[in-house]
């Protein structure tokens, strides 16, 4: 039951993560289009890649939660 709350509070813990990481680096680049002329409205360039960073969220989440709690459960069996 250890091994299964640890991998749980991993793919929990690197969901959130990556969430934020992901947002924060959207809300700068969406203001760093308020500067360009050219550029889009911010509004308009997050609808679009909304599904994107969510997709990338889960890819991320799957990548980092797995080697977290691999190392987490190794971890959890030495001790």
């Amino acid at each position: 039951m250890t091994y299964v709350f640890l991998a749980v509070l991993s793919y929990a813990c690197t969901y959130y993560l990556t969430g934020l990481l992901i947002q924060g680096q959207l809300a700068d680049i969406a203001e760093g289009l308020r500067q360009r002329p050219d550029a889009p409205p911010p509004g308009e360039y997050l609808r679009a890649v909304r599904c994107h960073a969510r997709r990338a969220q889960r890819r991320y989440t799957v990548m980092a939660g797995s080697l977290l709690a691999v190392l987490a459960c190794l971890l959890a069996s030495w001790f």
